[in-house]
């Protein structure tokens, strides 16, 4: 949220977040992926039309965080997909997300 207000100011570079997969361009996903959150990813990520981007943001959903070898999770999702992006940090700082996402996109042209 804070990539938004007036001190980071994402949206001045065309970036803004989606309520809808089916308006999106790619999915960030900020969290550890449970057993029952794996199937509603999946079907965000097939609503989201190519080319899309997958970005993991934090400690959590990079690795797992401090849940990484629990039963609850489901991480098949991404030995699926390839991960364009991932911003470490926990929480993520919003510089370093805006900084990554605005490299990725001038890596991407």
């Amino acid at each position: 949220n804070a990539t938004s207000n007036v001190n980071f100011d994402m949206g001045r570079f065309g970036i803004d977040f989606v309520a809808s997969p089916r308006h999106a361009d790619g999915i960030v996903v900020t969290g550890p992926i449970s057993e029952n959150m794996a199937e509603a990813l999946e079907i965000c990520y097939q609503a989201t039309p190519d080319p899309k981007i997958l970005i993991l943001a934090g400690t959590d959903a990079i690795s797992g965080g401090i849940f990484a070898g629990s039963q609850a999770l489901n991480r098949s999702f991404l030995d699926k997909y390839k991960v364009d992006l991932y911003v470490p940090g926990n929480p993520v700082h919003p510089l370093a997300f805006v900084n990554g996402v605005l490299n990725l996109v001038r890596h991407k042209k």
